[in-house]
């Protein structure tokens, strides 16, 4: 690993192309608030161990949110909750428990739109897995990442932007490069120093 100088760890090219050619490098989902189930994709059905068909078609809330670790699941559900309540956009780690016992860290990035009324109606975005990322905190607790005024939030949020046009495109290498430029954002945002005041 090179360093950048500021004690941030980067990946060389090589690698980062190796890490976003993996199926799992990013998973999208969308929430529909009104029904509270969420459709992904197969990489979040894996990471969720869930059926692909199963969460193409709508996962209740709740089953999700139970695959999270016990220490961080208030955390994440306020935060979401939050960002559905206010109609904006939030960037969470946590960590998931497998059926095996084994704990995977990922980032969750996602933005909750309201309808012309000011109803909650939708929320898109995209989990990272962060896994054996070198900065996997290991088995900690973990804490909302999340500051207004981060520009590494703003550039997720520009990044989600970019990969829902994308996807419309339907281009394999743009989308290749959308989900390098979101893996790299949620590798520099986990690795960011979480004030004392957020955690547990």
């Amino acid at each position: 690993m090179r360093g950048t100088g500021e004690g941030t760890a980067e990946l060389p090219p090589e690698g980062l192309a190796a890490a976003c050619a993996a199926p799992d490098a990013v998973a999208t989902w969308e929430w529909d608030i009104g029904r509270n189930v969420l459709c992904g994709d197969a990489r979040m059905a894996a990471l969720y161990e869930l059926e692909p068909a199963d969460l193409r078609s709508g996962a209740p809330i709740p089953l999700l949110l139970a695959r999270i670790h016990p220490e961080d699941r208030g955390a994440v559900k306020a935060r979401i909750q939050r960002a559905a309540d206010e109609g904006g956009s939030y960037v969470v780690t946590y960590r998931l428990l497998s059926r095996d016992g084994s704990v995977r860290r990922v980032l969750s990035c996602g933005r909750c739109v309201h309808d012309d009324a000011g109803r909650p109606i939708e929320g898109r975005g995209v989990i990272i897995d962060l896994t054996g990322c070198p900065t996997d905190a290991g088995d900690e607790a973990e804490a909302d990442v999340d500051t207004p005024d981060s520009p590494l939030e703003r550039a997720a949020e520009h990044g989600l932007a970019l990969r829902r046009a994308v996807d419309e495109c339907r281009d394999p290498f743009l989308r290749r490069l959308a989900d390098m430029l979101l893996l790299e954002v949620g590798r520099r945002l986990a690795a960011e120093p979480v004030p004392p005041a957020w955690r547990n």
